[in-house]
């Protein structure tokens, strides 16, 4: 088979047509230290792209610019491995009244101006070479960032308990800022979409185990939410993944009708499904099949690429035509340099 563009071989794995191989991505670390620059931040996104050559472009924001223009005090990252999300010290809403309060911000001004005009240079450079996927986070997941969640401070709002017992105990309040956060996003997606991104790597809410709820709660204050944000921008998406974020991930099967065209997880935690039983219950494109964990270590080289090329193939199988090889969450620094490995194997399986 001639080989194909990124491009044509994203749409034909959309379509379920055959492909020269399979497209692959991998995203990570967060470039901690450049990230709330423009200029540096899209220079070191275009030299990460361009040197490991994925299929997709998966934006490594700064996990907490959601969170900045409304008020939240985040403490200055020190060095590339002090990770952004931990850096809220004092968050945004730290009691009932701060949500009360709480009104949507434009979207072309402040962080979120920032981040529009990193997507739009990115889109500019590669234009339809490469599809540009922005990081979103969904609006419960929004509202535990506002609140503090993985923060120095902890979170204040909550005291004692999850944010499903915030939800439940408040109902009032948290469906109204609900409504407020989902708004909130649906603005930033499309403004994301004006400037040229094709899609989003999308972050629903309900995932952690660490937050535990039930089925039914689930699915009355957190589904409703991410499906309203996704269906408002998914005809004008070209590829949107679903990043089921999580070792121990909970809910999966609520999520796999959510309106986008791809999901992510973490296949290769002994805890998640495999590949093979997502690919079951839905034809949409899955990604995974590596573990960015395990599979890039260990001092040989041709042991290495031996893994990388069985778990490929492995995923291959298990995929079948609608298949992205990916990893399935941040990768490793100490990884990064392995990908020419990978970039091998995929060459190697085109031939």
């Amino acid at each position: 088979m001639t080989t194909m563009t990124k491009m044509e071989r994203m749409k034909a794995v959309l379509a379920g047509q055959p492909v020269d191989r399979p497209p692959f991505i991998a995203w990570g670390p967060h470039l901690n230290l450049e990230d709330k620059h423009v200029g540096d931040f899209t220079k070191a996104v275009i030299a990460y792209e361009d040197q490991h050559d994925f299929d997709i472009l998966k934006v490594m924001q700064n996990g907490l610019y959601n969170t900045e223009d409304f008020g939240a005090v985040i403490d200055e990252t020190k060095d590339s491995d002090d990770a952004c999300f931990r850096k809220t010290r004092i968050p945004a809403i730290k009691c009932l009244e701060d949500l009360r309060a709480l009104t949507k911000k434009d979207v072309h001004e402040g962080a979120f101006g920032r981040e529009m005009e990193i997507i739009r240079i990115l889109c500019d450079y590669y234009k339809d070479k490469v599809p540009v996927l922005p990081t979103v986070f969904g609006p419960y997941r929004m509202l535990g960032q506002l609140m503090g969640m993985g923060g120095k401070g902890g979170i204040p709002m909550l005291e004692s308990g999850t944010m499903m017992d915030f939800a439940k105990a408040h109902e009032e309040d948290y469906l109204h800022v609900m409504d407020v956060l989902t708004d909130q996003v649906i603005d930033l997606m499309n403004g994301f979409l004006d400037v040229g991104a094709a899609g989003f790597f999308y972050c629903p809410g309900g995932t952690y185990s660490m937050d535990p709820s039930t089925d039914a709660d689930y699915l009355k204050y957190i589904r409703p939410y991410d499906e309203k944000v996704l269906a408002a921008v998914y005809d004008r998406s070209f590829f949107t993944m679903l990043h089921i974020c999580g070792m121990d991930v909970q809910h999966m099967d609520y999520m796999l009708d959510l309106p986008t065209h791809a999901i992510n997880w973490e296949d290769q935690s002994p805890f998640n499904p495999s590949i093979e039983q997502v690919r079951a219950k839905t034809d949409k494109v899955l990604m995974g099949g590596i573990d960015r964990n395990a599979d890039f270590y260990g001092g040989n080289r041709d042991k290495v690429k031996s893994v990388i090329k069985m778990k490929t193939k492995e995923a291959i199988r298990q995929g079948g035509r609608k298949l992205v090889v990916s990893v399935g969450c941040e990768s490793p620094r100490e990884i990064t340099h392995r990908f020419v490995v990978w970039h091998e194997v995929m060459d190697e399986l085109a031939e």
